[in-house]
């Protein structure tokens, strides 16, 4: 697991737990744990399986191990939870499980999120009654499900925020163009959007470890 602390020079305001999306790795979200150490946001990058069961992304007793293992690893103060593509429905599973342990989790972020085969968003859905969900979105493609989830989150009762930003890719989040992304979902190498995405991204865990919820 990738452990980031900030800088001592720079307040230590919260903790950012960031999860990778489908066959991808900590590493890939490097640019955003850089983005979140400058807020005074310490990261957390657990490794999330995809391809073999035990540690898939979409295995519930997987995530709840998981966020035991994270528990202990957070320091006092505020959380914010993002996750990019099926890290996004991840991370709500962890999300609600580290409110059950105790944890403050202040948002959960899902950067162009798809929800999991295991519905883990929806059945994680009450439990996170507590914490403010907001989703940052690329058009629909097939890379986001053709923006399912965007459209889910619009119809829920509760007060979400959903941004669509035109002209973003589902990798940008990811920083400098990945091949994987031009390949498997179009995205465009050189969009003046995917900026946009990283730096929507950051102010809302900014104003997450910032918010006053006494």
């Amino acid at each position: 697991m990738r452990i980031e602390r900030v800088d001592p020079s720079v307040e230590l305001r919260g903790t950012a737990v960031l999860l990778h999306g489908f066959t991808r790795s900590p590493e890939d979200l490097s640019h955003l744990s850089d983005a979140c150490l400058a807020v005074g946001a310490r990261t957390l990058r657990p490794p999330l399986g995809a391809l073999w069961w035990p540690s898939s992304t979409n295995n519930a007793g997987y995530l709840t191990r998981l966020a035991g293992q994270l528990l202990p690893l957070l320091a006092d103060g505020p959380v914010v939870v993002v996750g990019h593509s099926a890290g996004a429905s991840a991370g709500a599973w962890i999300a609600a499980e580290l409110i059950a342990r105790g944890a403050d989790v202040r948002s959960l972020i899902c950067v162009d999120g798809v929800e999991s085969p295991t519905h883990l968003i929806g059945r994680s859905w009450d439990r996170l009654a507590s914490v403010r969900v907001r989703a940052v979105c690329a058009p629909p493609s097939r890379c986001n499900r053709h923006g399912a989830l965007a459209a889910w989150l619009a119809t829920q009762d509760r007060t979400t925020e959903v941004v669509i930003v035109a002209g973003s890719g589902h990798g940008d989040i990811e920083g400098p163009s990945q091949g994987i992304y031009r390949w498997a979902c179009g995205d465009d190498p050189d969009q003046p959007a995917a900026q946009q995405v990283r730096d929507i991204s950051v102010a809302w865990i900014d104003e997450a470890l910032t918010r006053d919820v006494s």
